[in-house]
């Protein structure tokens, strides 16, 4: 072997000690980027899922004020009708007196006179008296000849035994009145009632 060809190995080998170096240092290079950025991904996730659980939580609470809200808007409605309603049967109560005795007015006239000029006003109002009921969605029940209930009948006086009506009633002093709500019926007056006994 010539001298050259040792000289021209040895450079070879050095070469390739040297790409073999370069080689691992890349290697440890990139080991060492990519570490940092597994580092670096770990604190993305981590912070990402941080933010889900406030996002979550977030989309939680928004759920729960939402549903309070409807609640409470709900609950307002209720109460306001509630106090309409009210305030409304607390009105036509006061009215009720007046209207009756403006009822009776025609109910007791005699019948010659009904159909009379000078008291044609008393018929006229009376039609508008009970179409106004109607409007306001309030009935007057008879009770004449119906069995005593005590929840919509007060007995104020009794007549002597009758054995073919007992428990009957056999005149009213004050109409029955009832307000007809959409759900349900109201008793806004009862009947002030004589009955057999």
């Amino acid at each position: 072997m010539t001298k050259n060809n040792k000289k021209n190995k040895k450079i070879d080998k050095t070469k390739e000690l040297e790409n073999e170096l370069q080689n691992k240092l890349q290697t440890e290079l990139e080991n060492q980027e990519i570490k940092e950025l597994k580092k670096e991904k770990e604190k993305l996730e981590r912070k990402l899922k941080e933010q889900e659980e406030i996002t979550k939580n977030t989309q939680l609470q928004y759920l729960t004020l939402k549903n309070d809200f409807n609640s409470f808007t709900n609950r307002v409605k209720e109460q306001e009708k509630k106090m309409k309603d009210e305030i409304f049967e607390n009105i036509i109560l006061k009215l009720l007196p007046t209207i009756e005795l403006m009822m009776l007015s025609y109910d007791t006239l005699p019948d010659e006179f009904k159909n009379h000029k000078w008291t044609e006003w008393l018929s006229i109002l009376h039609k508008k008296i009970l179409s106004l009921l109607d409007e306001l969605n309030i009935s007057i029940i008879p009770t004449i000849w119906e069995e005593v209930n005590e929840e919509k009948h007060e007995i104020i006086w009794t007549k002597p035994w009758d054995k073919k009506n007992k428990w009957k009633i056999v005149a009213e002093v004050k109409k029955w009145y009832i307000i007809k709500y959409p759900d349900k019926d109201k008793i806004l007056q009862p009947a002030k009632v004589l009955i057999w006994e």
